[in-house]
C-alpha cells in the first residue's frame, strides 16, 4: 500500500505536467497588432520599413520584429521593437546587447514618457560614441526594468493571457542627418 505522501507527490507531478503542457501549447495573443499601428507617415515625420537580414531572420525566429527608419526634423532615427510572446528569451535587458557587442555604458538617465519612463543611454566603443533610448511597454505603461518585463511576461503565461498584454521592447537610436537618408532611399 502506497503512503499518502507518495500519492500526493504523484498527483502533484501529474498536475505540474498538465499545467506545463497547457502553458506551452495555449496560443497567447501576440503584440503584432500594437507594433503595426505605429504610423509610417505623419505630420513632421516619414518612415520606411527595413527587412531583416538572413542572420536576423534566423535569430528572431518566432519573434515579431519591427525595424524602421524615421526622418524627424531632418534627423534619422532607427526604431526597433521586439515582441517575445512566442520566444521571450530574445527580449532581455538591452545592456546585455550593448556590452556583448563591446560597448561600454557611459551614462544613463530617465526620460519621461506619457505613461512611464524610458532610459537614455550613452555608450562608447573605442573612439565611437552613440546614444540609444529604450523602454518596455505593455500598451498602457512604459517602464525600463527588465525584471518588471520578466514578471509581466511570466505572469501573462501563468494566467494564459488574463493578466494583460505582452510587453514589448522598443529601442530608438539616432543615426545622423537627412543627407544620409536621401542616398539610401532610392
Amino acid at each position: 500500500m502506497k503512503s499518502t505522501s507518495q500519492i500526493a507527490l504523484w498527483i502533484f507531478l501529474a498536475i505540474a505536467i498538465l499545467l506545463g503542457l497547457i502553458w506551452q501549447l495555449y496560443p497567447l495573443q501576440d503584440a503584432r497588432h500594437r507594433m503595426n499601428t505605429l504610423p509610417v507617415i505623419g505630420a513632421g515625420f516619414e518612415g520606411r520599413d527595413l527587412p531583416l537580414s538572413p542572420l536576423e531572420e534566423n535569430f528572431f525566429k518566432n519573434v515579431n520584429v519591427f525595424k524602421r527608419l524615421y526622418v524627424v526634423n531632418n534627423q534619422i532615427f532607427f526604431v526597433t521593437a521586439l515582441d517575445g510572446t512566442h520566444n521571450r528569451h530574445v527580449v532581455h535587458d538591452p545592456y546585455y546587447c550593448f556590452r556583448g557587442a563591446g560597448w561600454e555604458i557611459l551614462s544613463e538617465k530617465k526620460f519621461p514618457l506619457p505613461n512611464g519612463n524610458a532610459n537614455i543611454v550613452e555608450i562608447s566603443k573605442g573612439s565611437e560614441r552613440k546614444t540609444a533610448i529604450y523602454w518596455f511597454s505593455d500598451g498602457t505603461s512604459q517602464f525600463t526594468s527588465p525584471w518588471k518585463y520578466w514578471w509581466e511576461a511570466t505572469l501573462r503565461r501563468l494566467t494564459l493571457g488574463w493578466s494583460g498584454p505582452e510587453p514589448i521592447l522598443i529601442m530608438i537610436q539616432p543615426l545622423g542627418m537627412l543627407q544620409l537618408w536621401i542616398g539610401k532611399k532610392s
